[in-house]
Formats: C-alpha cells, sequence, structure tokens
C-alpha cells in the first residue's frame, strides 16, 4: 500500500478490499512462522511496503518492480507461463541421460572386471532393462519422461509473484513434492497479499507428500540447500523428469540459481556404491579376520606438539619433496595410495602407509619392484575388506574399519572399535586416522583434488609417468587415469581463483571437508596448487613452520602404532550368521513395501519413494547389512524409474512393476546365497590356516 494513502480518506469497499488483503497477509505471516520459521524471520527483518494500491472505487494496482498493472494482467502472465508447462513438448525439465535403455551395457561398467567374487548385479541389472525393452517392444517407449495426464513426482517452481500459477498447480496436478524457490523477498511478499498458502497447503496435503517454500538471497547458499533438501527427501534419481516451472525469467538471481542447481545435480548420482563391491569386501574381511592382523581398537596418547604430514600423489607433491624431506626428522609422515611410489623414487620414507581400495589392483601398485623394496618394512594401515595379498608386502600388516560397510561388523559386530570415513579416496582415509589419532596439526601434501594442466594430474614422481616398462595390468591402471583426466570441471583453487577436477576428486574434497568438520580443534593446512578443501587454511610451504621436538618423534611412532591391537571380536563366522539374518529380515520388509495393487506410474513411483525411505532411515543407521542393499537399490531403483517413465501406457508401466518388483527379490535371494558362499570360503582359509600352523609346529619339534 501507497505510503500517501490516508486512512482516513478510505470509502468502505476501499477499506474492506484492504483490509481483506491484509488478513490474507497476516494469516500467511502464521503460517510462515509454524512451518517456515526462517522465511518468517526474515520478512519480519525486512522493511517491505505493499506492493498495491486500492482505489476508492476497489480498483486493485499491483506493483512488482518495473511492472504494473491489475489482477488481469498478473494472471493473463501466470496462465501463459501455465501452458509453456502444460504442455509436455514445451515444459522446462530436467533430462538425465538414458542410454542404457538402447545399450544396456551402460548400466554395469564393472561386467568385465575379474575382481568381483561371484558378480551378479549386471544380471539383474541386464535382465531388468532387457524386462523392460522386451514389455515395450510392439509399441517402443517415449522420448522424455512423462507420469501420466497432470502427474509428477517433483516439481520445483522458480518465483512466487501473484500466484496464480500455484493455485492450478495445486488444483489440477498429481504430484508429491512441490517447491517453491525464491531469491527476491519482495516478490515473495507479494504472494503474501493473494494466495492463501494456508489453503494451498491443506489442498495440497490431501494428495502430495511434501510442500516446501525455499528462499535466500544468496543463489549459491540457496542452491546447496535444494541439493540437499533433494537429497534428504527423495531417491535422487527422481530427478529424472522433474518439471520446472520458471514464473520469472528474468531475474539475474534465478538465472544464476538454476546455473548453480544445474551444475551441482550430476553430485547426487554419485557415491552410490555397489553390492558386488559389498561382497568382495566381505570375502576380503573374512579372509583377514582369520589372519588376526592388528586393529585400530584405541586412541593413542600422542605428545602435544606432535605434527603429521599427509601425503598423496596430485602433482603439487614433485615441489613439496623438498618440504617433505626438510621436515622428516620433526613431524611424522603418513603416505596414500599410489603416494607411495613417489616416495619410494624420492628415498622418503613414511612412518604409515594407508590403502583403502578393496581390489588386487592395489597390491599391483604396492608389488611394483622398486616400490615393494621399499615398503617391507613400512607399516600398512589397510582397510579390512583389502585384498589379502596387500597385507603381506609389509611385515607389520595394520588394520582400520571403514563406516558404512558391511566388512566392518564381521571384525567388530558391536561398534566396539572406532570406524572411519575412509574414502573415496586414500588421503580421505590417511587425514581420518590422522586426526582420530589427536594430532592437532595436519599438513597436507599432495592432497590437490584438482589440477591446472589435465597432462600433469599427478605427480611425475609417481606411478602415472613412469617410463619403465609395467606389468599389464599396472599399465592399463596408468592408462585408465591418464582418459579419465583429459576433461576437468572448473572448481575453486586453493592459491587461485580456479583450477579443474573430476566428480571423483570433488566428491573426495567435500568428503574431507566434512571430516575435518568432526575435528573443530585441530588445524589442518593446505600446502598444495590443487583445489580448495573447505576448513584447510591455505599454505604456502615457504610459510611453514614445523613445531614438533625431533626428540619425541619416535615416541609419536609408537604410540601411534600402540593403537593397533588384537583386542577385538574375531569371530567371523558368527557375525556373518548375524548379517545373513539381517539380509532376509530386509528382504521380507522390502516384499511388503512393494506388494499391493499398482495401476499407476505414480503408484509405482511411490512404492520405489517407500523403498528408498526404509534402507536410509534414521532408524536402520545402526543395521549392518544396509550398506550392502543401499547403492545397489539406488542403482536398480534409478533403472527401474528412468524405464517405468518412458512406458508409453499405464499398462506397460504396471506389467514392468510387477516383473520389476519380483526381480528385487530375486536378486536379494542372489545376495544372501553370496554371503552364505563367503562361509565355505572363511572354512577353507581357516583349514589351510591352521594346517600351516601344524606343520610349523611339527617342523620345529622335529628340530
Amino acid at each position: 500500500m501507497s505510503a500517501e494513502q490516508n486512512t482516513e480518506e478510505w470509502t468502505p469497499l476501499q477499506e474492506a478490499y484492504i483490509q481483506k488483503l491484509m488478513a490474507t497477509y497476516k494469516a500467511n505471516l502464521h503460517f510462515l512462522q509454524v512451518r517456515f520459521d526462517h522465511i518468517f524471520e526474515e520478512l519480519m527483518a525486512t522493511d517491505l511496503q505493499a506492493p498495491f494500491r486500492v482505489d476508492a472505487d476497489g480498483k486493485l494496482t499491483i506493483y512488482y518492480r518495473h511492472f504494473e498493472g491489475g489482477p488481469r494482467e498478473f494472471t493473463d502472465f501466470g496462465r501463459a507461463l501455465y501452458k509453456i508447462f502444460e504442455n509436455t513438448e514445451t515444459r522446462p525439465r530436467i533430462d538425465v541421460d538414458r542410454g542404457f535403455v538402447e545399450n544396456p551395457e551402460q548400466a554395469f561398467p564393472h561386467l568385465t572386471n575379474p575382481d568381483f567374487y561371484q558378480p551378479i548385479e549386471p544380471r539383474f541389472r541386464g535382465e531388468l532393462i532387457e524386462g523392460f525393452r522386451r514389455i515395450t517392444k510392439d509399441t517402443g517407449y517415449l522420448a522424455r519422461p512423462d507420469f501420466g495426464d497432470h502427474a509428477m513426482p517433483l516439481v520445483i517452481v522458480f518465483g512466487s509473484g501473484y500466484g496464480w500459477h500455484l493455485e492450478r498447480l495445486v488444483d489440477d496436478w498429481e504430484m508429491r513434492h512441490l517447491v517453491l524457490v525464491d531469491t527476491d523477498l519482495a516478490r515473495l511478499n507479494l504472494s503474501m497479499y493473494f494466495v492463501d498458502y494456508v489453503s494451498l497447503y491443506q489442498r495440497f496435503a490431501a494428495k502430495g507428500f511434501h510442500f516446501s517454500i525455499a528462499y535466500d538471497k544468496d543463489p549459491d547458499t540457496l542452491a546447496e540447500h535444494l541439493r540437499a533438501m533433494f537429497y534428504n527427501l527423495w531417491p535422487p534419481y527422481f530427478l529424472q523428469g522433474m518439471g520446472l516451472f520458471f514464473n520469472d525469467y528474468d531475474s539475474q538471481k534465478v538465472k544464476t540459481l538454476w546455473d548453480k542447481l544445474r551444475g551441482d545435480l550430476w553430485t547426487l548420482y554419485r557415491g552410490w556404491g555397489f553390492l558386488d563391491d559389498e561382497i568382495l569386501g566381505l570375502k576380503h574381511a573374512m579372509e583377514n579376520a582369520i589372519e588376526g592382523y592388528p586393529l585400530i581398537t584405541r586412541k593413542p596418547d600422542l605428545p602435544p606438539d606432535a605434527e603429521v604430514f599427509i601425503v598423496g600423489s596430485g602433482p603439487s607433491l614433485d615441489g613439496l619433496l623438498p618440504t617433505l624431506r626438510a621436515n622428516a626428522d620433526k613431524a611424522i609422515i603418513i603416505s596414500c595410495g599410489t603416494a607411495i611410489t613417489a616416495l619410494a623414487r624420492a628415498g622418503i620414507k613414511p612412518d604409515l602407509h594407508v590403502e583403502i581400495e578393496r581390489t588386487y589392483m592395489t597390491y599391483v601398485v604396492l608389488d611394483e619392484p622398486v616400490t615393494r623394496d621399499f615398503v617391507k618394512d613400512v607399516p600398512i594401515v589397510a582397510l579390512s575388506i583389502m585384498h589379502p595379498a596387500v597385507f603381506t608386502v609389509t611385515s607389520k600388516p595394520l588394520m582400520f574399519n571403514k563406516e558404512m560397510d558391511l566388512g566392518a561388523p564381521l571384525l567388530d559386530f558391536d561398534k566396539k572399535t572406532k570406524w572411519f570415513r575412509s574414502g573415496p579416496t586414500c588421503t580421505n582415509g590417511g587425514v581420518a586416522l590422522a586426526l582420530h589419532m589427536g594430532f592437532s596439526r595436519i599438513h597436507l601434501v599432495g592432497i590437490d583434488f584438482g589440477f591446472k594442466d589435465p597432462g600433469q594430474h599427478h605427480a611425475k614422481a609417481s606411478v602415472y609417468f613412469d617410463e619403465g616398462d609395467k606389468e599389464a595390468i599396472l599399465d592399463k591402471i596408468v592408462q585408465d587415469t591418464h582418459t579419465a583426466h583429459k576433461t576437468g570441471k572448473p572448481t575453486p583453487g586453493n592459491f587461485c581463483d580456479q583450477v579443474l577436477s573430476t566428480e571423483i576428486f570433488m566428491h573426495s574434497r567435500d568428503a574431507m571437508a566434512i571430516t575435518i568438520d568432526d575435528y573443530p580443534d585441530a588445524q589442518v593446512f593446505n600446502l598444495n596448487e590443487g583445489a580448495k578443501i573447505r576448513n584447510a587454511a591455505p599454505l604456502h610451504a615457504e610459510d611453514l613452520v614445523v613445531k614438533a621436538d625431533p626428540a619425541r618423534r619416535a615416541e609419536t611412532v609408537q604410540a601411534m602404532l600402540s593403537a593397533f591391537t588384537e583386542e577385538y571380536d574375531v569371530n567371523p563366522f558368527a557375525n556373518l550368521g548375524l548379517l545373513c539374518e539381517q539380509l532376509q529380515a530386509v528382504r521380507r520388509d522390502l516384499r511388503g513395501i512393494l506388494s499391493g495393487e499398482i495401476t499407476s506410474k505414480m503408484q509405482i513411483a511411490d512404492k520405489l519413494y517407500a523403498m528408498h525411505h526404509y534402507l536410509f532411515d534414521e532408524k536402520h543407521q545402526a543395521t549392518h547389512i544396509f550398506p550392502l542393499v543401499r547403492g545397489s537399490m539406488l542403482h536398480m531403483g534409478r533403472f527401474f524409474f528412468d524405464c517405468m517413465s518412458l512406458a508409453k501406457s499405464e499398462t506397460e508401466a504396471v506389467e514392468f512393476a510387477h516383473f520389476g518388483f519380483d526381480l528385487i527379490d530375486r536378486f536379494l535371494a542372489a545376495a544372501l546365497d553370496n554371503m552364505l558362499s563367503i562361509l565355505e570360503v572363511g572354512k577353507q582359509k581357516l583349514q589351510t590356516k591352521l594346517a600351516a600352523v601344524s606343520a610349523q609346529t611339527a617342523h620345529g619339534e622335529a628340530a
């Protein structure tokens, strides 16, 4: 309402109409206070005039930025945008690549990998996709996802404004989540006078799950908030076909928001894991548990001034090798992954070496001649799911457990020891170990998570740039690594505006920042020319001052090693039996969730939603079996959801759903068979060990 309007001059009609608008506004304020209190606080803290004028005859004029008009003009604008959204050809939406429908091999890239133990995932993923192709063989399938007439699981509306479009979306469409997004408080404030949010919310709740209003003046912050919302509320694969309603096309903030959101949505499709990988780790954990290698079971008592270098094989390592060498008499050195090859060539001995990759390729890198001779007396700390051969290259094999991994409860079912956030890269494991051990000053060396030149994505001193002849499998690792880094995504740099990075590097960077968050008293310094790491302070090597006392260095090493003991629950057979019982219970629960009548695509989506929330429910966080199935159900759900959305008819979609839900049950049955077969692997391993002990004893007695 304009400031020059004098309430004493209002006509009865004018006054009544203004009071009506103000009553709607006040009711909406109470609604926000209850449902979205942070937005309520923002409105209360901002001086916003009423964006309208009511004339004596009741004529309403609405003001928004450089627009001015009556309800008809704003309604016509909303109607025009609504027609764009309603049209399946013109509706903006999110389309995720679904090339696997035409080329099913894209759905199981590890099909030819020899590492996995009795893999079942490629077979069942392939059967799911081939089932869809068979069912749609005669009719074909859609070019773009569709969920039925005026139906869509997720819709984002960019901009509230006059709000006519909100009424239409809620009343005309079947949706499960409607997200209203605003970067402009004045625009949201405008809608408060003309949209009855209380009624709108109640009408939506009658057939939807979540009604959200998201606001932040900073589009980058808002994009992060939305990404977290989708990650926590929905299976990430529900992004496929998500409808986008742009009520405001000309706002630079909205453009920035969408560019940021669009650029980051791929991160929701990363780091899922899969069952065959978990089964391989479970097999290795069984074999390693029987060997009884020392496990980290306690926190060491380190000298208070102890400092540590965590070393990765990023390109900055080449320039930082002199820094390591100059401070090796004072600070502890923990090498991670392929950094050991660079340190071996430089003759810099680490005090501890960390490995996390469970496949045979980890052993191949360590078995490279120069490295093997160099590392034979270096303590190797590897995950309990590590390939058993890795522990044979050192005289001091040590283990640590990975959180959210099926191998950990095989050694420690009651979680009496520390489990670590150890991935995706070895350096994540090294930083997690150092923080847990109590180092208060941690220096990151060669942990770049990025590169300036795609041709130098790792240290030149590492195995990736070794000019000598390599074993075939090692050469393949090197060539695959070069190929993966030929293109990169820009990301903020540690000492410059930006560097190039990869999906796995950015995931690793973010995971490391989360780990550092858990230790607010620790000082972490980033000495590298690579990516910026949140909570790791940039520090140039020439400014580094290591304060640790050289006289106490040996004491620090001994304290670290004393944290690894054999005081843990080595009963892998009983623990595996408990895990099998848990999987049987999950299978029964999912049968109940996925059963019942289905008549539409939206009901299929509801079943997938229910399955996802069962698998990720907070009450299941302490139940060990869920890491086995969560990743695979994300992948399976993704292929399921994408195929279903492309079916031309509800009838075909429903037929596919019945086939797919039965396939999921059979997949879990096959997973159980694989787990049971690991019992036999363990028994054979134990017999071999006992026979070796018996032979050694007999030899000793004979001598």
